[in-house]
């Protein structure tokens, strides 16, 4: 059977977490899939912790000479991917043993206006010597419309897409002031939303890690990029909507529209 599946890593300097992530993989209970390494200029030794799996034909390696940010290298795997499926890893992350045989079945099931598959997430805090010190749920749900996603202040876990869908919407957008730098989940899923329907699973599908390297530390570049797309998104829908910002922990996050147009 040929693969269903691309896992696509960008990867930039994530040392031996990068070993956690392809090993996720590979001990998936489905195993029709490929995996595509995007290494963003990364200049530790994480290749060399894995040399081991580059020499697995299923396994392709593409390095950027330059960083050019998390969006331009998703677009790389993108454009690598010749499987009806693809899902985002990151290189700090890793995914529940069932997870591919999971939402591959899943999407099946699905018409082909939905362009997202998701389930629930858990979140492990690592302290600054990289030990667990706790952990928790992140659940999801499914979403009425393109509205009920935005007021949700949330991103999916995993990313599972149909290819087709993401090419029809030229991938991962780049056109913010930070490059595609930051918020990558959610530019990407607010342009999605707009022609493709999401579908959410309640089973645990995913691990994300959170540690002092996170690129979810920048906060004050998390709030200015928050306040842009936003802006940027209803300006595009052209629905005539304002929208009103509140400060949750630190983090930007829109709580109502305000309608600007009779």
């Amino acid at each position: 059977m040929k693969p269903m599946v691309t896992v696509v890593i960008p990867s930039y300097n994530p040392a031996r977490y990068l070993i956690e992530a392809l090993d996720s993989v590979f001990l998936q209970t489905y195993g029709h899939w490929n995996i595509v390494i995007v290494d963003d200029a990364s200049t530790d030794k994480s290749l060399a912790y894995v040399k081991d799996y580059l020499t697995d034909k299923r396994v392709k390696l593409i390095r950027n000479a330059v960083n050019l940010g998390q969006s331009r290298c998703l677009n790389i795997g993108l454009s690598a991917t010749t499987t009806p499926y693809l899902l985002q890893l990151d290189a700090d992350d890793w995914l529940e043993p069932d997870a591919l045989s999971i939402l591959v079945q899943a999407a099946e099931q699905q018409s082909g206006k939905v362009g997202l598959i998701s389930g629930i997430m858990n979140v492990v805090i690592e302290n600054k010597h990289g030990r667990p010190i706790r952990s928790y749920t992140m659940k999801n749900r499914s979403f009425q419309d393109r509205y009920d996603f935005l007021l949700a202040n949330v991103s999916q876990w995993p990313r599972f897409y149909r290819t087709e869908a993401l090419m029809a919407i030229g991938g991962w957008p780049t056109d913010d002031p930070f490059e595609g730098r930051y918020l990558e989940d959610k530019r990407v899923l607010l342009r999605l939303i707009e022609k493709y329907h999401f579908h959410w699973i309640d089973v645990p599908l995913y691990n994300h890690r959170r540690h002092l390297s996170n690129q979810t530390n920048r906060v004050r570049d998390f709030r200015e990029i928050t306040e842009w797309m936003v802006r940027n998104t209803l300006e595009r829908w052209g629905d005539g909507y304002e929208p009103v910002f509140a400060e949750k922990n630190g983090w930007l996050e829109v709580v109502r529209l305000k309608r600007t147009k009779a």
